[in-house]
């Protein structure tokens, strides 16, 4: 009987340690083979990114523009006399007659 529990312990020992081997190989491929992902997830972030720098600078210059269209031709409707500081209007003044 105290065979039996030797062979049968020495039996569950070399299960075990097949099983730590396998899982140890097992490992080693899973981190080899995503060995480059973090640089990958990296690049995709930074292309990202970059495109929506890209998307922001158009609409920023895009409503630039257009504020520095609208400030010019203010700025010439009060430079040509084409209104005086009392009567109104979108350059500025009271509002009263």
């Amino acid at each position: 009987m105290q065979r039996l529990g030797e062979t049968m312990a020495d039996e569950l020992d070399h299960v075990l340690f097949l099983a730590r081997h396998g899982v140890l190989l097992a490992w080693g491929r899973v981190r080899r083979s995503e060995l480059g992902e973090g640089v990958i997830s990296a690049a995709i972030a930074v292309l990202v990114m970059a495109f929506l720098g890209a998307a922001m600078w158009v609409a920023f210059n895009g409503t630039m523009h257009s504020a520095q269209s609208k400030v010019d031709s203010n700025v010439n409707s009060i430079g040509s006399g084409g209104g005086n500081g009392a009567t109104g209007g979108n350059a500025g003044g009271t509002g009263l007659p």
